[in-house]
């Protein structure tokens, strides 16, 4: 669970509170977005919320505010961080911090399942691999980052 809340926009509907149950939230001016802003002058791809095991992090790939700090790249967010990019302006509201990681029981599974079940192996590193053709970039993260 990530709470979000959007406190400044020039899609005045968008200002509010958003709590999303998915391991990453794309924000931007598409409608494909899990928090659609309705702006012209907004990229249709801002950045993203990833929500790994115990942390949040913001990945953007133009500079940003954190909490009135320019950064660029990829940062770790704490509850209460503000971000700004473009016009838009943020606050981590909250997000469950578990300290279970997922990416480390579907690696250990990986490698179970490749003595015991060489063709399920082999199926499951095929969609990977369809999964990087179709997407063109190999998104490593799905699981980790």
């Amino acid at each position: 669970m990530i709470h979000i809340q959007v406190l400044d926009s020039p899609d005045l509907l968008s200002i509010g509170h958003y709590t999303l149950n998915l391991p990453r939230v794309f924000i931007g001016s598409s409608i494909h977005n899990n928090i659609p802003i309705e702006d012209t002058t907004l990229d249709l791809y801002v950045g993203v919320i990833k929500h790994m095991a115990n942390s949040l992090t913001f990945v953007c790939a133009q500079p940003f505010k954190l909490n009135e700090k320019r950064i660029e790249g990829i940062v770790k967010l704490n509850k209460n961080d503000i971000i700004e990019v473009q016009n838009l302006k943020f606050k981590i509201v909250d997000f469950d911090e578990n300290k279970h990681n997922d990416h480390e029981d579907y690696y250990q599974y990986l490698e179970d399942i490749k003595h015991k079940d060489p063709k399920k192996y082999q199926l499951i590193q095929a969609l990977e691999q369809h999964y990087i053709k179709l997407t063109g970039q190999y998104d490593n993260d799905l699981l980790d980052e």
